[in-house]
């Protein structure tokens, strides 16, 4: 699990491979030290389902008065699968079902940049690395990622480690200008050319793209491209060099979504104390297909709505945030309620009993599930024991 305080500098990878007590007391062997966790507030297991298997996470809570929510749902005991969020007193914590060796270490804050320990060993390496090249001969960088990433960001961090400061956001667009050279010669009197739309330029344009650099052998060069897989053409090898930053989307990058949100809101004048655990919570598990921009944009409209208000809390969002997995389109009701219900109890058996995986099959959240449950007569505890005894 990794552990998602909001506070700078309190993130750490807590490994669950032998279960233990989740509690802020000295004998916890999962310590959570944060107000409102009880010193034994929850007890985690680790149950087999087989040879070959991967063990189910459980988490039983121990009666505690704040409880233990996972992913916004009190819960007295329940499965945590990879994604899951579970919030204890004024902790949170983002269930990853892999190894969790290389998340050492505090998400950095540097600029406007967030990185967690897991992206300082992959794609902002590749950041040093080309802000490390030798200053002999050309200083070049390709930044790739879908739009919304951080891309200019990282373009801007990376000419400021080359020495250049006040680098343009919007960079060149070679795919619009009527005259990529004069626009090529403006950029390098100003220190750096940025290019945009290399991925989707046509080989005559790319090539006027290369006479210009060539002209300019000294002037450094960053290209952003929204294709992560694509592949530099041999004629813009010798102008672009070998460095590239593929950075990932956010869904990848979540547990560094808490310190997103509290930098962005600290920009607007909103001091860490006056948001919750609620709306950390909230936004950190919810979905993002407009990738970091989405998020600002939520962060500034809900600090310019609610400039009076001294707690943020959920009730504060602007509108309603989709939740992962939202792009999945759910699959429509069927007209024969027998054959809704058959389906129902078919994906609990298959998930052994576990609500809340059989609500990712069926594509339902779980409060969904209930409903339906309920609509339809289905006893969703007996029907859990069913699967648990096949």
């Amino acid at each position: 699990m990794w552990l998602l305080a909001p506070q700078p500098g309190r993130i750490r990878a807590v490994a669950v491979a032998a279960g233990g007590v989740l509690g802020r007391g000295e004998e916890a062997s999962l310590r959570v030290d944060a107000p409102g966790v009880a010193p034994s507030h929850a007890k985690v297991e680790l149950l087999s389902k087989g040879t070959g298997l991967p063990s189910e996470i459980y988490v039983t809570d121990n009666g505690t008065p704040s409880g233990t929510y996972v992913s916004g749902m009190r819960a007295s005991r329940t499965v945590l699968a990879d994604g899951d969020l579970l919030r204890v007193g004024s902790a949170i914590a983002l269930v990853v079902e892999r190894d969790v060796g290389t998340y050492e270490g505090a998400v950095i804050e540097e600029g406007g940049i967030i990185r967690g320990p897991r992206s300082r060993r992959t794609w902002w390496a590749a950041v040093e690395r080309a802000v490390a090249e030798p200053r002999e001969g050309r200083r070049t960088a390709i930044v790739a990622g879908a739009p919304g990433t951080g891309r200019r960001s990282i373009a801007r961090r990376i000419a400021e480690g080359w020495g250049i400061t006040g680098l343009a956001d919007d960079g060149i667009d070679v795919t619009r200008e009527d005259d990529v050279e004069q626009a090529v010669a403006a950029a390098a009197a100003k220190g750096c050319v940025v290019l945009r739309g290399l991925d989707h330029v046509a080989d005559a344009r790319r090539t006027a793209v290369v006479r210009a650099l060539e002209k300019r052998k000294t002037v450094p060069v960053i290209a952003i491209v929204d294709d992560a897989a694509w592949a530099v053409p041999a004629e813009l090898e010798p102008v672009l060099g070998p460095h590239r930053v593929d950075l990932p989307s956010i869904e990848q990058r979540r547990e560094e979504i808490p310190s997103i949100i509290r930098h962005r809101f600290e920009r607007r004048g909103v001091v860490a104390n006056r948001l919750s655990i609620e709306l950390y919570e909230a936004m950190t598990r919810a979905a993002w297909p407009g990738e970091i921009e989405e998020i600002v944009e939520c962060v500034e409209r809900i600090a310019t709505s609610h400039a009076e208000v001294p707690r943020l809390g959920p009730e504060h969002l602007v509108r309603p945030l989709a939740r992962r997995g939202g792009r999945v389109q759910p699959k429509p009701r069927a007209n024969d309620p027998a054959g809704e219900a058959d389906r129902i109890r078919a994906a609990l058996v298959e998930a052994k009993g576990s609500v809340a995986a059989a609500a990712r099959a069926l594509h339902l959240s779980r409060q969904a599930l209930y409903r339906e449950a309920a609509r339809l007569g289905i006893d969703i505890r007996r029907t859990r024991e069913d699967g648990n005894a096949a």
